[in-house]
């Protein structure tokens, strides 16, 4: 897609009045690049992840393009090995402290419920409640990590030479995504738009490009539409336990929650994909820049599907090749002089031995190729479906945009690297 211009007097071009999103990577270079990666990563025992993610989005950034002029990525490796290594410390230091503290509320608060007549059982309740009090005390850093994971990807990144940025907000941030879980919870998650909606305008309204503060305007209630899917999943859910109980007619109605279950699965992406439209259509940049989205939830999941299929192909055709590769090798050993059962015996003793090896040999390649497939067919593809059908409208005041101090984050994104949070990439 390429930019448009109005014009002014005899032909002159002002600056152009809309930049469309433009994705374009190499699908075998970018392939190659996740292969070797994510080899070295395996063979290091993860520690090259951090380089192995820092070369990857490099590339990923490369090869979006509004207007024509590329995203740049900034980050390096070692800052993100560093700031593991002080969140993993962070991480210990809060386990430590919380397992102190659940065993004190556990065995000292308890102690007479556990020594008494059903102490077994209330033992077990109490370690499935002390487990879930666990699960929810970790998830603070989680939300933490999240906040902390897209404010470094901002600060290392660059467009026209200027900056992005994001307030230090993480620990704001944190106590409202607690409140906004437990209003979910509660409401059953009749409240997710309430809690899509404020997290992303807590976020976006401390976004920066240049010195320029992103803001997000709209209704969090106008995000209703978006779970129409689900909601008519969740009815056709609760007509096939209907029919099971009330009809006792199995086949019938596991047939129908199956059904309900896909379409659960189809709301879900459609929510993501439409909160995505109306957030991307409401963000304002300079109280001028504007945004939309033409992003299709039907486009993304045939996406995944294909993906999913054209993985599982090629995984089990490498495990196939390999094992054939392998039994013809052993074949040809075996020599062309077949004198007695015995003889016979060992030969198809040995064509099996080596494809046995083969097929285990192709395993371990497709472990280290899934990494790739998955980043080349689905992740990149969705990625770039996101980027093409995006535009950025009024575009004209990012001329005026000037630079902005830089943010020194010690951590970079460690804290989402050691809980396994913040994106493909």
């Amino acid at each position: 897609m390429t930019d448009t211009s109005t014009l002014q007097g005899e032909g002159a071009a002002s600056a152009p009045t809309h930049l469309n999103g433009v994705f374009l990577s190499e699908k075998s270079k970018l392939f190659w690049l996740a292969l070797w990666t994510g080899a070295l990563t395996i063979v290091t025992f993860g520690l090259y992840r951090f380089w192995a993610r820092t070369r990857l989005r490099r590339y990923i950034w490369s090869s979006i393009k509004p207007g024509g002029d590329s995203f740049e990525y900034t980050g390096t490796g070692l800052e993100k090995f560093l700031g593991f290594l002080i969140a993993l410390v962070v991480i210990m230091v809060y386990s430590g402290i919380l397992q102190v503290v659940l065993d004190f509320i556990g065995y000292s608060l308890f102690g007479e419920v556990i020594s008494g007549p059903n102490s077994s059982m209330d033992d077990a309740v109490i370690h499935i409640g002390l487990t879930f009090g666990a699960g929810l005390a970790i998830l603070p850093l989680i939300f933490f990590a999240q906040y902390r994971a897209r404010r470094y990807m901002m600060s290392r990144t660059r467009w026209r030479g200027l900056r992005f940025a994001m307030d230090a907000a993480a620990l704001g941030y944190t106590w409202r995504a607690m409140l906004y879980f437990a209003a979910w919870f509660v409401s059953f998650g009749l409240l997710t738009p309430l809690v899509t909606f404020r997290l992303e305008k807590y976020m976006t309204d401390r976004m920066w490009y240049g010195d320029a503060r992103f803001e997000q305007t709209g209704q969090w209630t106008a995000l209703y539409a978006a779970m129409k899917h689900q909601f008519i999943a969740v009815a056709v859910l609760l007509l096939g336990a209907a029919i099971i109980y009330f009809g006792q007619a199995v086949a019938l109605g596991g047939t129908v929650m199956i059904a309900g279950g896909l379409w659960l699965i189809f709301g879900f992406v459609y929510y993501q994909v439409e909160s995505f439209k109306y957030l991307t259509a409401h963000k304002v940049l300079d109280g001028k820049v504007h945004f939309t989205s033409n992003a299709s939830s039907a486009r993304v999941i045939s996406i995944f599907v294909l993906g999913v299929v054209l993985i599982a192909v090629l995984v089990v055709g490498l495990i196939i090749a390999f094992g054939t590769l392998f039994g013809l090798f052993a074949l040809a050993g075996s020599g062309h002089d077949v004198t007695g059962v015995d003889r016979w015996a060992e030969i198809i003793a040995g064509i099996g031995l080596g494809a046995g090896l083969g097929v285990i040999f192709g395993s371990l390649v497709a472990l280290v190729c899934i990494g790739a497939f998955v980043i080349v067919f689905i992740s990149a593809p969705i990625l770039g479906h996101y980027v093409d059908t995006l535009r950025v409208e009024n575009a004209e005041p990012l001329e005026q945009i000037h630079q902005r101090a830089g943010d020194n984050m010690v951590d970079a994104d460690g804290f989402a690297d050691a809980l396994d949070v913040g994106g493909a990439f």
